[in-house]
């Protein structure tokens, strides 16, 4: 505490700090769940993908009726499974680092390059986010669909990706301000 630093100052501070940890208490619960999610998508993908080549394989004698459309769904699967799973594994610090030269820097280089490396994260994250959501009011707009048995709209699996870079710019976003926050 600063010698010139009043206790209602000091009060209103520690308030603050306690608003900054509730929002980060929810958020991180919130891409837990995302994480959870994607696993069970991952999971969900497996069983679908291996139903279908049994169906299509044997599907005729043991009476399995195949779905026809195994790789659109699973595209669209695989896609809100890695999309809304990278918030998740940014917060849990399961992204591959190539760390060949952050060793011999000082506690505080490291600290600074992990810092520029989470703000051009989400540099990236929130350009994609924003791109892919003019895409979607495009597809929209348009009423574009896919060539395929199902034709989806595209705004569906578009929105997917949207919805998952969102994620993933918000957690790139926050992540360093907790930690300069929990530094202080």
């Amino acid at each position: 505490m600063r010698y010139d630093q009043r206790p209602d100052e000091l009060l209103q501070v520690t308030r603050q700090l306690g608003r900054i940890q509730t929002l980060k208490r929810v958020i991180d619960r919130f891409f837990l769940a995302t994480g959870y999610l994607a696993g069970m998508l991952f999971t969900l993908l497996a069983f679908f993908i291996t139903y279908d080549v049994i169906a299509r394989k044997w599907g005729y004698w043991l009476g399995f009726p195949t779905t026809r459309v195994t790789d659109e769904i699973s595209g669209y699967l695989m896609a809100l499974a890695v999309t809304w799973g990278f918030a998740y594994t940014l917060r849990a610090e399961g992204h591959v680092r190539i760390d060949v030269l952050l060793p011999y820097f000082s506690a505080r280089w490291r600290r600074v390059v992990d810092l520029l490396a989470m703000w051009s994260t989400g540099f990236l994250a929130c350009l994609f986010a924003w791109k892919v959501w003019l895409l979607v009011i495009d597809s929209w707009g348009t009423g574009m669909r896919s060539s395929t048995y199902l034709l989806t709209p595209l705004w569906i699996p578009q929105g997917i990706l949207g919805v998952g870079f969102t994620l993933l710019a918000i957690a790139a976003v926050f992540t360093p301000i907790y930690d300069i926050v929990e530094a202080a």
